[in-house]
């Protein structure tokens, strides 16, 4: 097997959807940025890969989704699958503490489990939840050692067509 990348957007479903975005923590946790989501939501997850996940299932936070496939993008050669996940039943992270969106992609039989700092807040009634950098997508780098995928980085990146609160 061979090191590899995989990339994934979240787009809320609700249509009126601020989008999502990050913020830059610097060292106060264990990773330097924070994905910000809203509790009792639905989001799209759209997973870009050059591998062929085809019937295969992907794991958020424990719940078992099939990956529906897209379209394959000729630039770059990736096929887009895509799995709706809900945050409803899971609690608002709390004032200076972080949470972690857990994601398990199938890149081996093992699958990567990438475990992403964020933190959660009520749907609709906390603008913190919209402040911060734009997010277009989550970059996963991982390295194959034993036939075992290991992270080897999660970068965000900016969208730089969406308004960033903090300006």
């Amino acid at each position: 097997m061979e090191d590899g990348t995989v990339q994934f957007e979240i787009v809320p479903q609700d249509e009126e959807g601020q989008g999502v975005f990050f913020k830059e923590d610097g060292g106060r946790f264990d990773t330097s940025q924070t994905l910000k989501l809203m509790i009792d939501t639905k989001y799209t997850l759209r997973v870009y890969s050059k591998k062929d996940f085809s019937g295969s299932d992907i794991l958020i936070n424990g719940d078992i989704l099939q990956m529906i496939p897209g379209e394959r993008q000729e630039e770059g050669r990736q096929q887009v699958y895509s799995v709706v996940f809900n945050t409803s039943g899971i609690e608002k992270t709390k004032r200076a503490d972080r949470s972690v969106l857990a994601v398990q992609i199938p890149t081996l039989p093992s699958g990567i489990l990438v475990a992403i700092q964020c933190k959660y807040y009520r749907a609709g009634r906390e603008d913190k939840a919209i402040w911060g950098v734009p997010l277009r997508r989550v970059n996963i780098q991982y390295k194959v050692v034993a036939d075992v995928a290991v992270v080897d980085s999660v970068i965000f990146t900016r969208d730089n067509l969406k308004k960033n609160k903090n300006i």
